[in-house]
């Protein structure tokens, strides 16, 4: 059977890759530690964000606010995540990884990248110039979501009177 021109696209060919990712993730990362991946995303954000509150968690994800509390409410119960009162506005929850949950991340960040050093190192001398290209295409794509939403947000301004 003959394929569509947009299978041929980088914007498919970068979907399938990281499809790819994500499920050798799942199958011998992560099942073996009992989390599941969109929970891993969430122990993931709040690591990198630096006791975020859950509606950040949410807008860096994309995500619905039940979602995230489900997913925070299972990694509350399996002893990776907290939440605490935000000292400066005691109305505001912050989340935290635990010592465990820190442990359990870094232990998954390093078997994740030791599984994916096998695929990249494929790419043989190649390698640093794709890692190159992906920081920019990320960086532009960054730009270009920051421009789109200053562009929505101004469009919003204008309200009915």
């Amino acid at each position: 059977m003959d394929t569509s021109w947009f299978t041929r696209t980088e914007v498919y060919l970068l979907h399938e890759i990281v499809a790819r990712f994500d499920r050798l993730a799942r199958r011998y990362v992560l099942n073996a530690r009992g989390i599941g991946y969109p929970e891993f995303l969430v122990a993931m954000a709040v690591r990198e964000m630096g006791r975020p509150t859950q509606n950040e968690v949410c807008d860096l994800l994309d995500t619905s606010k039940s979602l995230v509390s489900q997913r925070v409410g299972s990694l509350a119960a399996k002893g990776i995540v907290v939440q605490c009162r935000d000292a400066a506005n005691r109305r505001q929850v912050r989340l935290e990884l635990t010592a465990a949950g820190r442990e359990t991340l870094e232990a998954i960040y390093r078997e994740l990248a030791e599984h994916a050093a096998r695929a990249f190192d494929a790419m043989g001398p190649a390698r640093p110039a794709f890692h190159a290209a992906l920081v920019a295409l990320r960086d532009g794509l960054a730009a270009e979501d920051a421009a789109a939403g200053a562009a929505s947000g101004r469009a919003g301004e204008g309200g009915s009177e």
